[in-house]
């Protein structure tokens, strides 16, 4: 009865594996929860129970093999909409997998010093799908890895140490006393595997969450920088509708002045007036809400910490940006790093910053002073910041937004100057109607 459990337990954790592996691999038709479950549970129950009759009654050694490529290619392909040959390539790389990790548990058992007690299946048959697990995992983070998805230690981690853990368990269990009660093995099995599916689940939640997180904030600070520039916008325009509105009396003035010949203060005058109309203290004004928001935004700081935050910008306010979010959070890392170390300096605290277009391509490059030295990391810079776990993210992030794009990026650390530049490729849209 506890292997028959167990068949069971294993059945239902190779259908999630193989699920887990298609929602990250494939696109799905529809995303409905029906759907999902009609197709997976039906694949589920009709492999299992012809499996379970084959291996009672019928004993066809061949039958399981093209059984399963069979179910699992119309499965996938009643979920998903890639192409046949996609398709084809997963149920391939789906049965040879689990054929690996069959393969390694069969030659495992005879490296094993010791021979193995009645009962001890059960507990082979969960190394078996643990091993299996392992492999998808694995194959998953190649997958990202092609995809240019940044991948982190933490991520590599997550794939082995559970996988690893519970099959040093089950061998610990083998090579030792194993009770003759089925019941210690299935429970032994079936606890090892949904530690297996829980942990990956809570991970890719975790993983998930803090995803949202990150875009919540960003998405914060977007919301900001648009609001500021509205404002701005707005108290501008109400200032010249109130200076339009003061047109005639002004011209009275200057007449007044022509009339007694007061050239001098007529002169003055008209200075204070052109300074009002060249007052508007927008560093961008390019039409671009993307870059005009940043850059604003980001300059009204630099203001209020008494930085000199010069700027020239030449992108076409009819350009679309390919990601305005990447180049959002690009943009502003490295404004806030070159913020964050003007603000050290006692003297000459200015930031300058160039922004161009070349056609499809946008050119940005970021220009500030700093105090004392810059600590390198590998090909990275560390902050000055206290919190170590931040220690030169912001740039790190960039690194990975150009990186995702195919872009360049160019340090250059001299003489107390740091000085960043970037070129994204085709990053612009309708850039060529502007030129």
């Amino acid at each position: 009865m506890g292997l028959i459990l167990t068949h069971f337990m294993t059945g239902i954790f190779s259908t999630v594996l193989q699920r887990i592996f298609c929602e990250n691999i494939l696109d799905p038709k529809d995303r409905s929860r029906r759907r999902d479950l009609l197709g997976w549970g039906g694949y589920f129950a009709v492999f299992y129970i012809i499996t379970y009759v084959n291996a009672a009654y019928l004993e066809i050694a061949w039958l399981n093999a093209p059984l399963f490529i069979i179910l699992f290619f119309c499965t996938i392909r009643y979920l998903y909409k890639d192409s046949a040959r996609t398709l084809i390539l997963v149920t391939v790389f789906m049965y040879l997998s689990g054929m690996c990790a069959e393969l390694l548990i069969f030659y495992g058992k005879e490296l094993l010093p010791r021979k193995q007690e009645d009962g001890t299946d059960i507990l082979w048959v969960a190394g078996s799908k643990i091993i299996w697990f392992l492999l998808i995992k694995a194959s998953l983070q190649i997958v990202k890895i092609r995809r240019k998805t940044e991948l982190c230690v933490e991520d590599w981690l997550e794939v082995f140490v559970v996988p690893a853990g519970s099959i040093w368990i089950l061998l610990a269990l083998l090579l030792g006393a194993t009770p003759e009660d089925p019941w210690f093995g299935f429970l032994s099995a079936a606890s090892i595997i949904v530690i297996n599916i829980y942990s990956y689940y809570l991970y890719d939640k975790a993983k998930e969450n803090r995803k949202k997180h990150i875009r919540a904030e960003i998405l914060r600070q977007q919301y900001a920088y648009y609001i500021r520039q509205d404002w701005e916008n707005k108290e501008w325009w109400d200032q010249m509708k109130r200076f339009r509105h003061d047109m005639k009396q002004r011209y009275i003035i200057e007449k007044a002045f022509l009339e007694k010949r007061d050239y001098a203060a007529l002169e003055k005058y008209c200075d204070k007036n052109l300074e009002f109309l060249c007052s508007n203290r927008n560093v961008s004004d390019t039409g671009n809400i993307y870059v005009d928001s940043m850059l604003n935004y980001k300059a009204h700081i630099a203001e209020r910490e008494n930085i000199d935050f010069a700027a020239q910008i030449h992108i076409p306010g009819d350009a679309e940006l390919h990601a305005a979010e990447d180049f959002c959070i690009c943009l502003g890392n490295l404004l806030d790093n070159a913020l964050e170390a003007v603000a050290e300096l006692q003297d000459k605290r200015s930031i300058y910053v160039q922004l161009s277009a070349d056609h499809r391509n946008i050119m940005m490059q970021v220009k500030n002073r700093y105090a004392g030295e810059r600590k390198k990391e590998g090909a990275g810079y560390l902050t000055s910041k206290r919190d170590r776990k931040e220690h030169g993210m912001g740039l790190r992030i960039v690194q990975q937004i150009v990186k995702k794009y195919d872009g360049e990026m160019v340090i250059e650390d001299k003489d107390g100057i740091f000085d960043v530049a970037i070129v994204l490729y085709d990053f612009l849209e309708n850039a060529n109607k502007s030129h």
